[in-house]
């Protein structure tokens, strides 16, 4: 799984500290929310933001509409562009086209960010 994710990383979003956001589908509900528990690498117990639906997901390349089941971890590139995260661990983020990132969270005051700086 290479090196898990600090667990001060997982939590309600758009608190302090702030934590890295996902957008799942759990039961036919697609919303955006948190991390509760990683799986594996690919593979993350998430909850919505009120707590009424907790599941475990599997990333895939998605930014929206997910199937029952699957998440996204949306990270904010340097230039502004959203990018979706195939892997993350504690020190570097890749997506989907291979490139590798270093990020960070951080929040806006209205949402919790994933900051990527290339590597």
């Amino acid at each position: 799984m290479g090196r898990p994710i600090n667990k001060r990383n997982f939590g309600a979003t758009g608190g302090s500290p702030s934590t890295i956001p996902v957008r799942a589908d759990i039961d036919g509900t697609d919303f955006e929310g948190f991390i509760v528990r990683q799986r594996g690498s690919k593979t993350f117990n998430v909850s919505n933001d009120g707590g009424t639906k907790v599941g475990d997901c599997n990333l895939v390349n998605k930014i929206t509409g997910h199937d029952n089941g699957e998440c996204s971890i949306v990270g904010i590139k340097d230039d502004g562009n959203a990018v979706a995260i195939q892997k993350i661990t504690a020190h570097k983020a890749v997506d989907y086209s291979g490139n590798i990132y270093s990020w960070a969270t951080a929040d806006d005051s209205a949402e919790s960010l994933l900051r990527l700086t290339a590597i």
